[in-house]
């Protein structure tokens, strides 16, 4: 038999008990705050469930405030729960137990490479930036950004080094830059070699049957005194890494690290 029961105990408290057979169940609220915890929930038979939502639904929240709390069912960095610090909502758990593979759709993208730990490593955009839009490397016109790093990692110091010297415009660094996938604010255009990684994997990545050419963050250094007129971009059909003209205009896919 069931029986429900509402007591109040002082102004300030108020306890709410509900017994189901012999397995009792109860949440007191102290305003006060004479306990340890303002809200005491107890039970061996039921859960707390917060508000479940789409992470479309948990964007359109407006101006969320520090240490808001919801549970987001399709999140690109995974189903679970999540508090807003402030600035951006972040995983409540730890995950670093979380393994990736290449081909994963996580992290705001498709990831196409993870390091030895199986935690960290590499994702491009879904799509091509503008759904392919060609674009110059340079802005206005050539100069020396210094972005001639070409390993791992390499894309996200070469973009601010291109982005600071060029500025705001209509060109490859700055339209990776600006790219916000998955809520995320640090994509980058990737390096030669990062570029040229993800020709490597791209059956796995939905890149297959690709063909277009694509521009890297790598400048192609000028001799002392002279000024760079080129940069490494990757064909897609063959691998081929090579030098061309800023002012020729490729895809641009962005990047990030995780």
């Amino acid at each position: 038999m069931k029986k429900y029961c509402l007591s109040i105990f002082t102004v300030t408290t108020l306890c709410v008990c509900s017994y189901f057979s012999s397995k009792a169940q109860s949440v007191t609220i102290d305003p006060k705050n004479t306990a340890s915890s303002i809200i005491d929930a107890k039970s061996t038979i039921k859960g707390f469930l917060m508000p479940r939502m789409s992470q479309a639904q948990r964007t359109a929240i407006s101006a969320p405030t520090a240490g808001m709390q919801i549970y987001c069912n399709n999140c690109a960095t995974g189903v679970g729960p999540y508090t807003y610090n402030g600035s951006v909502w972040v995983p409540m758990f730890n995950t670093a137990e979380i393994m990736y593979t290449v081909g994963q759709s996580a992290q705001g993208g498709i990831i196409f490479y993870v390091d030895d730990s199986g935690q960290h490593g590499l994702v491009a955009a879904a799509t091509d930036y503008g759904l392919g839009i060609s674009m110059k490397w340079l802005n206005n016109s050539n100069m020396n950004t210094n972005a001639v790093r070409s390993g791992i990692y390499g894309g996200q110091t070469n973009t601010e080094l291109i982005v600071d010297k060029q500025g705001n415009g209509t060109y490859a660094a700055f339209a990776a830059a600006q790219f916000n996938g998955g809520d995320y604010g640090d994509w980058y255009l990737p390096s030669k070699t990062e570029l040229y990684m993800m020709y490597q994997v791209k059956n796995s990545i939905g890149m297959s049957g690709n063909t277009n050419s694509y521009w890297s963050s790598t400048e192609i250094p000028a001799n002392s005194g002279f000024v760079s007129e080129t940069a490494n971009f990757v064909n897609f059909s063959t691998g081929a890494q090579t030098p061309a003209s800023k002012s020729n205009t490729y895809r641009v896919r962005a990047i990030r690290r995780f």
